[in-house]
């Protein structure tokens, strides 16, 4: 399925062919070093950075979702194929599985919203055949994406002029493109590197949150704070929007699509307490609070619910960060070597709010579901069995926003 000028799926199937991996696509560029700084954030192709889905989708599409009364998307990040390639492979390959035999009434997700971290180490334009356009080339819809740090970060000699050019070349074009030879699939058109997706019955802020390897940032003194008041924008947008349909006509539940993870229990990573209160002030500002965050960065599934003091509205905060990079994090252990127990485990958060762990994995790879209506989002968290593809998906968590309520709720 496609709109005017773009391609997605290739015409014809094919099976994984891991004989077309040299050793070299798939070791990417470990052996080089990087220069670990925050980048400028190259400016927003077109402004505002506002992009709707019915940009990329086929004609129709838009009432088809409106009259199916629901909205489905995938959403996961960290997907790079390096060192082995099955993870990445066996997780794109069931996305694409979920495609097949279903119409927008029946649950066909619209689209694949990337988390970042699309190809490692570097972001190179050499490495997006094998980690981006190979994988999903029987994925038949769009991939838009924010970036992640490893699609930023440069190394020393890196031969681009400035950060983020190869994600800006396959994602933010100003009119779609050839993506790579052999694969069907066009560049996307995104307004820029961060910016808001709107569609039927949901708007996605999606943050590019630079390059640190250890916590992420939206803007400061040295980089610039554009990101941050496109931010405090966008929120304002959705509570002008929500103001103006006091009968609720037409619901978008707000959703908060950022790499790094607020909050984290990964031995790998860390939370980003800094990014959190940025992302605050401007709520805070504009008077409104988003429904769902969505990050990656963390090699695995968590879900913690935050209970804001103010009005006790639960916030799940989900890191999906198990799309395919082969090194699956574990959740940190206490000092007798035990894990936290899921439902079991609240924290302050810092801010005055309580920060509960509701559910984790760190074994499994797989991908997000959400389903969004009018009234709630359903996330469904899918295990991908690597050694056995074909194998139907394995629910790993799910849980509902009530968005009257701002309850959460779980099976």
């Amino acid at each position: 399925m496609s709109s005017s000028g773009f391609a997605f799926a290739n015409k014809t199937y094919t099976a994984d062919n891991f004989v077309t991996y040299s050793a070299g696509q798939i070791e990417a560029d470990a052996k080089l070093q990087a220069n670990q700084v925050i980048e400028p954030i190259p400016a927003p192709r077109v402004q505002p950075a506002v992009m709707d889905i019915g940009a990329v989708l086929p004609a129709g599409a838009l009432a088809e979702i409106k009259a199916a009364n629901q909205l489905v998307f995938h959403s996961v990040g960290d997907t790079g194929g390096i060192v082995r390639a099955e993870p990445q492979l066996a997780v794109a390959d069931a996305m694409a599985a979920d495609l097949t035999g279903k119409t927008y009434a029946t649950g066909l997700p619209a689209f694949f919203y990337h988390l970042g971290d699309v190809v490692y180490f570097f972001g190179q334009q050499e490495y997006y055949p094998e980690q981006f356009y190979d994988p999903y080339r029987n994925y038949d819809a769009p991939i838009l994406a924010i970036p992640g740090n490893h699609d930023g970060v440069m190394y020393n000699k890196e031969p681009v002029s400035y950060s983020l050019q190869p994600f800006v070349d396959n994602f933010c074009t100003a009119a779609p493109q050839p993506g790579a030879p052999s694969f069907a699939r066009t560049t996307m058109t995104q307004p820029g590197v961060y910016f808001t997706l709107t569609a039927p019955f949901a708007r996605i802020v999606g943050l590019y949150s630079n390059t640190g390897e250890s916590v992420g940032v939206l803007g400061n003194a040295q980089i610039g704070e554009d990101q941050i008041t496109f931010l405090g924008d966008q929120l304002a947008a959705a509570a002008a929007a929500r103001k103006a349909d006091p009968h609720n006509q037409n619901p978008q539940a707000l959703i908060i699509a950022v790499h790094h993870p607020p909050f984290t229990g990964s031995n790998e990573h860390f939370p980003s307490a800094a990014m959190l209160q940025q992302i605050d002030a401007c709520c805070t500002k504009a008077g409104i609070w988003p429904d769902l965050v969505i990050s990656g960065h963390a090699h695995l599934y968590e879900r913690y619910t935050r209970v804001m003091k103010a009005d006790g509205r639960q916030i799940p905060c989900v890191v999906a960060g198990n799309g395919g990079y082969y090194n699956l994090a574990k959740l940190k252990v206490d000092s007798t070597g035990a894990k936290p127990t899921a439902g079991a485990q609240s924290e302050p958060d810092g801010l005055g709010n309580t920060v509960n762990l509701d559910q984790y994995n760190d074994t499994d790879f797989g991908f997000l579901r959400i389903t969004v209506s009018a009234t709630a989002i359903l996330v469904e968290s899918l295990g991908v069995n690597v050694t056995t593809p074909t194998a139907k998906p394995t629910v790993i968590d799910q849980f509902k926003v009530n968005l009257a309520t701002h309850m959460v709720t779980a099976p």
